[in-house]
């Protein structure tokens, strides 16, 4: 039954393109994902789960500086539901649907005001589109441009669906009914370097309040691109007798243009407790496809070595690799690493492939195995 209304769905997408100009919709966008991926653990077995799914999504036209928005994603199972990797399904291995974008928006001037279910990308609260389905938010968002170089956010966020949240295919509550209040701002008003702060009050137990700080250097010499960045996190315990995580991060790369190449050494430390990542993927610096400084359960810290290579250097456009090291050792010791290698190639401007193979030894909580992912993606 899913699977019939998703390719329902698309073929709405033509008669939608023919009547949104002459109505109040504004917009008709979003993509088809197919998806396979395989997750073989040693000792155990090989999991499979190939997919089908995607995005519908239709903006309205500004009435009286006021629009609205839905999202439509779905993900179908294709023979294979397995689980075991990165989720593609909802916690029983089940093809699901959600309406995950519903909102109202308001414009006036430089502020937009974002009410309802919304994606959203923040340091500890973001889409992390890594499977099938994104992450999204009910959430109200305000953003402004209080300068021409700083720009202010805060926000409310109540509940969260999609890869990362306890339930992907229901919208479930953060923190209970206390939600997560947030504040950020970001400074561009120096030549080649970004700054941004950001305070995320949790009202829970185990942690009640994130403050985060990052700042971004890049510039170009030549054929020559670089950056710097640093970052550092406090993530204050509510619990009696637990202490504090400082997170520490830095994070430096090189880029030659001619050659298409760049190497990038990243680096992250854990004191006090261990490092969250909030509502998604996580903003360390180190974080690689699967293990990040988390992964620590306390004290920890991680080095993340990458180099890339885009091929328009050899006149192959479009089509760019990477592959990585990420290695975290915990206070007793224990390492724990991954080596991921990647591949993109777009076929045209709607049409890409993408390519991921992780292999996982996570000795500090014992898990090893390969996972191995693969998406089509076709934009409209």
């Amino acid at each position: 039954m899913k699977s019939r209304l998703f390719f329902a769905n698309v073929l709405l997408i033509s008669t939608l393109d023919i009547i949104h100009a002459d109505t109040f919709i504004d917009t008709v966008e979003g993509y088809v994902r197919s998806g396979v991926q395989t997750t073989d653990i040693k000792h155990d077995d090989t999991y499979t789960d190939i997919a089908l799914g995607g995005k519908l999504h239709i903006d309205t036209q500004s009435f009286y500086t006021i629009s609205a928005g839905v999202s439509l994603y779905t993900t179908n199972a294709l023979g294979k539901q397995e689980g075991n990797g990165i989720p593609f399904f909802d916690t029983a291995n089940h093809s699901y649907t959600i309406l995950g974008e519903a909102y109202l928006k308001g414009k006036w001037e430089n502020a937009t005001l974002t009410i309802g279910r919304q994606e959203i990308d923040t340091p500890f609260a973001d889409t992390d589109d890594i499977g099938m389905i994104p992450n999204t938010f009910e959430a109200a968002m305000l953003v402004s441009q209080i300068t021409e170089a700083a720009t202010i956010t805060l926000g409310h966020l109540h509940k969260m669906a999609g890869v990362d949240a306890p339930n992907p295919s229901e919208f479930t509550r953060i923190n209970d009914d206390e939600g997560v209040q947030l504040l950020g701002v970001s400074y561009e008003g120096i030549s080649n370097l970004t700054l941004s702060a950001w305070d995320y009050r949790l009202n829970r137990y185990e942690t009640d309040n994130i403050a985060y700080f990052e700042a971004n250097y890049e510039n170009t010499y030549n054929d020559l691109t670089y950056s710097f960045n640093l970052q550092y996190a406090l993530q204050n315990a509510q619990m009696p007798g637990t202490d504090n995580a400082d997170i520490y991060g830095i994070d430096a790369s090189v880029g030659f243009e001619d050659a298409g190449l760049a190497f990038g050494v990243a680096y992250n430390k854990s004191e006090g407790n261990a490092a969250d990542n909030g509502f998604g993927g996580g903003p360390f610096f180190t974080s690689s496809e699967h293990l990040t400084l988390a992964e620590a359960n306390g004290e920890g810290e991680a080095f993340f070595y990458t180099a890339t290579w885009d091929a328009k250097s050899v006149g192959l456009e479009n089509l760019s690799f990477l592959i990585g090291k990420f290695i975290l050792e915990d206070n007793s010791g224990i390492q724990s690493d991954e080596i991921d290698f990647a591949a993109s190639y777009s076929f045209s401007d709607a049409l890409s492939i993408e390519a991921y193979i992780s292999h996982i030894d996570d000795k500090i909580n014992a898990a090893k195995c390969k996972n191995t992912r693969v998406f089509l993606n076709y934009t409209f």
